[in-house]
């Protein structure tokens, strides 16, 4: 099926979509490069003088470091947790003839009409009676459960892709459904994995709300909720604020950059017709 659009249309599309995502990022990186005054007088325009010691300031503070070190641990239980899960729950709901397995299945994906936001209060409280407030269990445990629908979706769909033939060749072997999923299933799938295991860190690594609902201790607080330190009663350092931003979003985007091949070799997968 050809495109309504020619070809230099759809350029230009694409030129608009990608300079309304890179401006921001642009106007944070050289925001975070200016002084306080400057910013205010020019916050479009290119640094006149580059203040590199606004990032030198944060990268000296034990803070940052600090809270680094919890949005990582914080990212990485919840990657590892909605992984592991999904897994089992997508090779279960793919190759196992199941009672129910459908309504199970329509049952995981009601979790995709309803975003974080919305439940925060019934969480909280949750949260709260099993006592892991002040925790990063008490974020990694929502943050999974809510990432489940769409990594659960994603993998059944890439599962049921692959073909049965091995699967049914390996039985035949006695070979045991744990191993099956293990030796077979998911090195066949691993761009579909590592599709899950980005969108759940990054979605963990830029969450907000949670945290700040949760966690009360600033020793325990991540990156997101640093950036309260630098806005003071009456006035905020805006140049900090935004080289604080710039080098806690680094991780992100340079794990989104390397595994770009492999998300989309993995939605791809993933969006085939079950």
């Amino acid at each position: 099926m050809h495109s309504p659009l020619p070809s230099w249309a759809r350029h230009w599309v694409l030129l608009t979509v990608a300079a309304l995502v890179l401006l921001p990022l642009l106007a944070t990186l050289f925001g975070g490069l200016k002084s306080l005054g400057e910013l205010r007088a020019h916050p479009m325009a290119l640094p006149q003088q580059w203040m590199w010691s606004n990032w030198w300031e944060i990268l000296q503070g034990q803070r940052y470091w600090a809270q680094m070190g919890n949005s990582l641990q914080i990212a990485l239980l919840s990657v590892g947790l909605t992984v592991v899960l999904a897994s089992l729950a997508a090779f279960s709901l793919a190759f196992m003839k199941l009672r129910g397995a459908n309504l199970l299945l329509g049952y995981i994906m009601l979790g995709l009409m309803f975003p974080l936001a919305a439940s925060i209060l019934p969480l909280f409280l949750r949260v709260r009676d099993l006592g892991l407030l002040d925790s990063a269990w008490g974020v990694v445990l929502p943050q999974a459960a809510f990432g489940l629908a769409t990594a659960v979706l994603l993998l059944k769909n890439a599962f049921q892709a692959l073909p049965r033939e091995l699967l049914e060749a390996a039985v035949m072997d006695a070979c045991p459904w744990w191993r099956c999923c293990w030796r077979i299933v998911l090195p066949l799938a691993r761009p579909t994995l590592a599709t899950v295991a980005v969108l759940s860190f990054v979605g963990s690594w830029n969450a907000y709300l949670l945290p700040l609902v949760v966690l009360n201790d600033d020793k325990a607080y991540p990156w997101p909720l640093g950036i309260m330190a630098y806005q003071g009663e009456y006035t905020t350092d805006w140049q900090l604020v935004l080289a604080f931003v710039t080098l806690t979003l680094l991780p992100a985007v340079l794990l989104f950059l390397l595994a770009q091949r492999h998300i989309v070799a993995g939605l791809t997968a993933g969006a085939v017709k079950s």
